[in-house]
């Protein structure tokens, strides 16, 4: 067989290109730092590492949506903080101007004070987050939820819509409130029903905190005590009809169908006194309520039984509207534990990952270098042992 300089030639080229093009992968190993930088240098690792850089890039989303539900959430729950602390604070001052003793100019000083935080109040209703989104608009952030109409009360512009995020594949959580649900839509009374006196009452019986004694025996509807003397009552429904009736020391309690009213003092036959179901009632109209109350002159002792009821059942109100607040507040620590969670288990899978993919991808340095040394010194044998046989001619032995 005959072999020519022509064929020695190319088959020395096409060893030194496959030589070249192995160089030229470990080069660029060694230049990125991965082991595998096209599907050619292993497929399998390849379609893997696609896998994986994907489920990175979602676990990266979720990660930041957690940070954002975290950060909305923290930051309602803070101002919730305030408005508990301003609605306590209201009650104190409630509580003072309930007292038998305080003036008319002791009781409007106190209502000064009331109206200075029934402001906070309003504000702390209109607040922003860092992009100017207000907090409680529910999906109309852009629109400012609370705002002073022409006649005086406090109008809710907002919606009652309540945005979601997803924190993991699972679950969602809602990163606000509305502002109807936090401060309209608060239960008057107890929560199950509410009291109140008629304000032709001319006794001084003043009405104390409803109970519920028995709830499965409580059959919402009005009902209306009527004291036929100082001493003896009848409980009418909505047809006048009676429901209970009987004797009533004062401080006692009248009871009927599973619920008890506690009432101090000495009615005068013929007074009224109204039991209804709750209502939802906006905390804005309780304290407006309570404004007009303490603004509005005692003129004289037969008032005063008339003030202390709606003092005393404001009373109740405020404190369901604490109460309200702090299940909020209670709400809103349970959805970060749960973000909290999430972005925890985020971060276990992301080392997870992490390490699976830097198995697959990341070089080997120490391996690549001494890779690199020897298609180096192969190539440059490979070249001295073809310039070699170049020379080699019969001629030259003739």
């Amino acid at each position: 067989m005959r072999v020519t300089s022509d064929a020695l030639r190319a088959t020395f080229l096409a060893v030194l290109e496959r030589a070249n093009r192995h160089l030229l992968k470990t080069q660029t190993q060694i230049g990125t730092g991965r082991r595998v930088n096209l599907p050619s240098d292993d497929s399998f690792a390849a379609a893997r590492i696609t896998e994986i850089d994907a489920g990175l890039a979602r676990l990266a989303q979720l990660k930041d949506n957690g940070i954002i539900a975290r950060n909305r959430l923290s930051l309602e729950e803070t101002v919730l903080a305030d408005v508990v602390d301003t609605l306590q604070r209201i009650r104190e001052l409630a509580v003072q101007a309930n007292s038998a003793t305080l003036g008319n100019g002791e009781r409007a000083g106190i209502a000064a004070e009331i109206r200075e935080r029934f402001d906070g109040l309003l504000a702390l209703a209109n607040s922003v987050d860092g992009h100017g989104r207000y907090l409680f608009a529910g999906y109309s952030e852009r629109t400012q939820p609370f705002v002073i109409a022409a006649d005086g009360s406090v109008e809710y512009r907002g919606d009652a819509g309540q945005r979601f995020i997803e924190i993991n594949d699972e679950r969602r959580v809602a990163t606000n409130d509305s502002g109807d649900a936090v401060f309209q839509r608060i239960p008057s009374g107890n929560g199950t029903f509410s009291v109140a006196a008629n304000p032709d009452n001319t006794g001084s019986g003043v009405l104390g905190a409803g109970t519920v004694v028995e709830p499965g025996a409580w059959v919402p509807g009005v009902y209306r005590i009527v004291f036929v003397t100082p001493t003896t009552y009848e409980v009418l429904d909505a047809a006048d009809d009676p429901v209970a009736g009987g004797e009533h020391a004062p401080g006692g309690s009248i009871e009927f169908l599973g619920i008890g009213v506690a009432l101090s003092g000495t009615p005068e036959a013929g007074d009224e006194f109204v039991v209804q179901p709750s209502t939802d009632r906006d905390i804005f109209t309780t304290l407006q309520a309570l404004l007009a109350r303490l603004e509005t002159p005692v003129g004289s002792e037969a008032d005063r039984p008339g003030l202390h009821n709606a003092l005393g059942q404001t009373l109740v109100d405020l404190d369901r509207a604490i109460d309200h607040m702090i299940d909020l507040r209670a709400g809103i620590g349970a959805r970060l534990r749960a973000v909290d969670d999430a972005v925890a288990s985020i971060d276990a899978f992301e080392i997870q990952m992490t390490r699976e993919l830097s198995e697959l991808r990341d070089l080997d340095y120490a391996e690549a270098i001494s890779l690199l040394s020897q298609q180096l010194l192969q190539i440059d044998a490979a070249q001295k042992a073809f310039s070699r046989t170049q020379n080699l001619s019969l001629f030259r032995f003739l």
